[in-house]
């Protein structure tokens, strides 16, 4: 942010690399921006096109479904009130190439790029550049887990707003100390109807939560224990934790910015 912790006046860019990331992982502040009538945008990124390729039905990548996932985004930001803006840019579950599908399994998607993402970096920092132009503040992931989309995001709106960006917790994944190098840590609390808004709209992305807890219940609990977590010792007061700059500089880079994350 330019000045302080105070978010910037023209409202708030959330980024979000796939449909969940951003109500997963922001979803109670997205409540409360809606409540207090702040012009709040989501942007999700590898939202795909309007179908995915056939090979993928029956298989792990057909959790991908661009089609049920776009719904399902849709459903989960009306609910908050937030405006929704997908942009066309592929899953790399489902991105192909001359020999097939890029990443072979899931693990892949975790690891080093593939060549024929070399250009999908400057794509996707032009397509996010002038949704981040302007006083908003910007929203983006820390990328904690390593999947190739999530630091292609963080990657591309490194060299955008450096001095509007907050940087968020990617929900499910595990934080790590090197994702949040150069940053300084900052809760806010929640209030328990901003969190009831968050758990009832995280619910309509119900594809992912089967794929990831088995169930609807299952993935309200464990983002209850995340706030909770994130508030009193106590676990009374619920909060959610998000990173900015620390004094003296920006944040380490990623490698998709410039720099390996996975060095410590």
């Amino acid at each position: 942010m330019t000045a302080g912790t105070h978010p910037a006046p023209g409202g708030h860019v959330v980024l979000a690399p796939h449909a969940d990331d951003a109500v997963w992982s922001v979803g109670g502040r997205l409540a409360r921006w809606a409540a207090e009538g702040r012009r709040t945008t989501v942007v999700t990124v590898f939202a795909g096109p309007a179908g995915g390729p056939a090979e993928a039905s029956g298989t792990w990548r057909e959790a991908a479904d661009p089609r049920v996932r776009r719904a399902e985004d849709a459903a989960a930001c009306a609910e908050l009130g937030v405006a929704l803006v997908p942009l066309g840019f592929t899953d790399a579950a489902l991105r192909t190439g001359a020999d097939g599908f890029l990443y072979s399994a899931p693990r892949r998607l975790l690891g080093p790029r593939h060549p024929a993402d070399a250009r999908l970096l400057e794509q996707v920092r032009a397509a996010l550049d002038p949704l981040c132009a302007g006083p908003v503040t910007v929203h983006a992931p820390l990328a904690a887990g390593g999947h190739v989309d999530h630091r292609l995001v963080r990657g591309a709106v490194e060299a955008l707003a450096p001095g509007r960006t907050v940087w968020y917790e990617d929900f499910p994944y595990r934080l790590r100390g090197r994702d949040h190098a150069g940053l300084r840590p900052r809760t806010e609390p929640l209030s328990a109807g901003a969190v009831e808004r968050w758990l009832s709209a995280a619910g309509r992305y119900a594809s992912q939560a089967r794929a990831h807890f088995g169930s609807v219940p299952a993935l309200r609990v464990a983002l209850l224990d995340r706030a909770r977590g994130h508030g009193d010792s106590g676990g009374r007061r619920l909060a959610d934790r998000h990173w900015l700059p620390a004094a003296g500089g920006p944040p380490a880079r990623t490698a998709e910015g410039g720099r390996d994350p996975r060095r410590a």
